[in-house]
């Protein structure tokens, strides 16, 4: 049997985070960090797939986090995916589709099936 993919969520939205549990759980490993910093060491302990990540956090923000993940080379490969709510724009989607791991942007207002549709499109994407 294959090895599940891993999804890292970062983000300070439990109920989000508990929606991203009943979406993935079953199919994924899924491991999840409630501000950037614990996102970040998780990303070098966890090793995962895909990130899901949103952009306005306590300590370090969604933007911090993608150039910091981006700049470390053990984690720079990492496709990302930023779904937020309260930073939807186009200044904060143009910062961040300057990093070359950023995959998507979305809003988590998006359809649950859309969300899905979206992070399983980038994740079969890697090389295994």
């Amino acid at each position: 049997m294959a090895e599940k993919k891993k999804i890292l969520v970062v983000d300070d939205n439990l109920p989000f985070i508990e929606l991203t549990k009943g979406m993935f759980g079953a199919d994924y490993e899924l491991e999840t960090a409630t501000n950037g910093f614990e996102g970040l060491g998780k990303a070098i302990t966890f090793v995962p797939d895909l990130v899901m990540l949103d952009v306005n956090m306590p300590g370090i923000t969604g933007i911090e986090f993608a150039r910091k993940l981006s700049a470390n080379p053990a984690t720079a490969g990492i496709p990302i995916v930023v779904i937020t709510a309260s930073d939807y724009n186009s200044m904060t989607e143009s910062l961040l589709r300057n990093e070359h791991n950023v995959k998507i942007f979305m809003t988590k207002l998006s359809p649950v099936e859309t969300i899905r549709e979206k992070v399983e499109t980038v994740i079969t994407r890697q090389k295994p």
